[in-house]
């Protein structure tokens, strides 16, 4: 997935951002940490390891709930596993 696909940055700046961080700043660092994220989901996804399933069904349904959003969504996933299984 290109940052082209992804959702388009929100007006309101990152919680992680400096509120005066520039624009064309801000900007770029959402794209790139949305591009890192899909590359991490991707290749998880890719695993063709039996006993990775429940963790990819898991991920799928926290991208279906984050569309444009990867780095939610793989946050989602990181917290879950903390906890242990969580279907």
């Amino acid at each position: 997935m290109t940052a082209e696909q992804l959702a388009p940055v929100p007006p309101d700046p990152e919680p992680w951002l400096p509120r005066d961080t520039p624009a064309e700043i801000r900007q770029f660092a959402i794209e790139s940490l949305r591009w890192q994220a899909q590359e991490i989901i991707d290749e998880l996804l890719s695993s063709t390891d039996p006993a990775d399933e429940l963790a990819k069904a898991r991920l799928r349904r926290f991208v279906a709930r984050n569309p444009g959003r990867p780095e939610k969504a793989l946050l989602e996933q990181l917290m879950a596993s903390e906890d242990g299984p969580a279907l």
